[in-house]
C-alpha cells in the first residue's frame, strides 16, 4: 500500500518536520566533528523541505510550487555539502584535525 501526504495529514508531517529539525539542531550545537555539524545541516535542511513539500500539498492552488523549491533546497544542500566537505578536506590537510574546537587559526 502506498501512503500520499493526504493519508498522513498537515498536522503530523508538521510534527515531523519539528522534531527532524529540532534533532539537526540539537546535532549542530552539540557535535566537535566539522563533518558531524555538516551532517546535522543537511537533516535540517531535509526538515525544511519536508515542510514545504507538506504545506504545498495542503494548500489549495498551490500547483506543485512547494515541490519546485524542495528540489531547489536540494540542490543547494547538495552544493553545501561539497563546498564543506572540501573545506573541511582542505583544514585537515593543513592541521590535521577536524574539531572545530581545535580550529584556533580562523580567528582574526
Amino acid at each position: 500500500m502506498v501512503m500520499s501526504m493526504a493519508n498522513v495529514g498537515l498536522v503530523a508531517a508538521l510534527i515531523f518536520s519539528a522534531a527532524l529539525f529540532s534533532v539537526g539542531l540539537y546535532g549542530a550545537m552539540s557535535r566537535k566533528a566539522a563533518v558531524n555539524i555538516l551532517m546535522s545541516l543537511e537533516i535540517m535542511l531535509f526538515a525544511i523541505s519536508i515542510n514545504v513539500i507538506a504545506l504545498a500539498q495542503f494548500i489549495p492552488g498551490a500547483q506543485m510550487h512547494g515541490w519546485h523549491f524542495a528540489l531547489f533546497l536540494m540542490v543547494i544542500g547538495a552544493a553545501e555539502l561539497a563546498i564543506g566537505l572540501s573545506l573541511v578536506v582542505a583544514i585537515y590537510r593543513r592541521i590535521k584535525t577536524s574539531e572545530v574546537e581545535d580550529l584556533q587559526e580562523l580567528k582574526g
